[in-house]
């Protein structure tokens, strides 16, 4: 049921833990484990962590618009992160990730009936998507579900399926937040909220290590603004050119050539490379890749990069730490029980975001 290039969000989850007061050793970062089953992640010693399925346990987001003010007038964004049937958010005032509520109101059938991602935009609203439907999420006031709203049918090309979502930050694809997706052939779409209508923007062009493989899209895109300036990031992996098998333990973390994006929107044409460079990469070279596969969630938030696997094989899910000198990863915990692992994540385009550009490959 999962993608052939890549599944779905799971973002700044834990990205907000560094701007939170939560540190830890180098090249430990922090333990999320969960407390007596109770569906909330606490940042501790324990491990125990909620079934994913209990929405009895809530967690209310801070602020209405995904964003408050902490201590000292510190900005807070909600992070959301979702499984295929269950919504999260991070607290980064008490360092809890808590079940905000399994989803409700799935289409269901084929390509329709478990949730592959997340995205949130400037105001702070959910939007979440599976493979071929997007829905607005309203959030409980308390312990419930969470209401999907049918926003538009995904008008799909032969055997396409999507996993990532991210909104675009106004200018970028037209003059407000576009919303754009990513598909098991590792391509980035922008998506048309009203009529779910597509327009193919690209994929990440040639393995420069390796001339007879590319690069395709494995789990997810953040957006997010720099001084003004939109930026993207993404989790990519090598995978045999025409679309054969991918590498499935060793995504690489690359920034998005927001240039090329804006122009094969407006051309109509694709663009034959994404990339603009890989973090711990170098001319011509992919650099050690993250040492981790399968990263279906990205987030970020302030210094930090957080990803999450999904990890479908033996392994259980996993949160893991990008240094984006390096661009290799370190474990911050694997102590996660769900039955279906993570899918994807959410955040907010006004994210506030403090890391540098990667170096170019090419």
């Amino acid at each position: 049921m999962r993608r052939a290039f890549h599944p779905p969000c799971v973002s700044a989850l834990l990205s907000i833990l560094a701007s939170a007061g939560c540190s830890g050793t180098t090249g430990q970062g922090f333990f999320v484990v969960a407390d007596a089953g109770d569906g909330v992640f606490h940042i501790d010693g324990s491990v125990n962590p909620g079934s994913g399925a209990d929405a009895t346990h809530f967690l209310p987001p801070s602020g209405d618009a995904g964003s408050g003010t902490g201590e000292a007038g510190t900005t807070v964004t909600t992070i959301y992160a979702n499984t295929d049937d269950s919504l999260y958010s991070l607290d980064p005032m008490n360092n809890n990730v808590a079940l905000i509520g399994m989803f409700s109101g799935l289409g269901g059938g084929s390509g329709d009936d478990s949730i592959t991602d997340c995205a949130v935009n400037a105001a702070g609203d959910v939007y979440v998507n599976s493979e071929s439907v997007v829905y607005r999420a309203t959030l409980p006031a308390g312990a419930g579900t969470v209401a999907l709203t049918k926003v538009a049918s995904i008008a799909l090309q032969s055997s396409q399926k999507f996993y990532a979502l991210a909104f675009a930050p106004a200018g970028v694809l037209g003059t407000t937040e576009a919303l754009v997706g990513g598909d098991g052939n590792g391509e980035l779409w922008s998506i048309d909220t009203t009529t779910g209508a597509t327009r193919d923007l690209g994929s990440f062009g040639p393995n420069p290590s390796d001339s007879k493989d590319i690069l395709a899209l494995s789990g997810d895109i953040v957006f997010y603004s720099v001084g003004g300036v939109a930026t993207g990031i993404a989790t990519i992996r090598s995978c045999k050119s025409g679309g054969g098998s991918c590498t499935e333990s060793d995504d690489y973390l690359a920034g998005i050539d927001m240039t090329a994006l804006e122009n094969a929107y407006s051309s109509g044409t694709p663009a034959p490379s994404l990339l603009s460079g890989i973090y711990g990469g170098s001319t011509g070279s992919t650099g050690q890749g993250t040492g981790f596969g399968e990263l279906f969630g990205l987030g970020v938030w302030e210094g930090s990069v957080f990803a999450f696997g999904r990890s479908e094989s033996s392994n259980p899910p996993n949160l893991v730490s990008i240094n984006t000198a390096s661009g290799g990863a370190t474990l911050i915990s694997s102590a996660f029980n769900f039955t279906d692992g993570w899918s994807g994540a959410g955040v907010s385009t006004t994210t506030t975001v403090t890391i540098g550009a990667p170096p170019p490959i090419k």
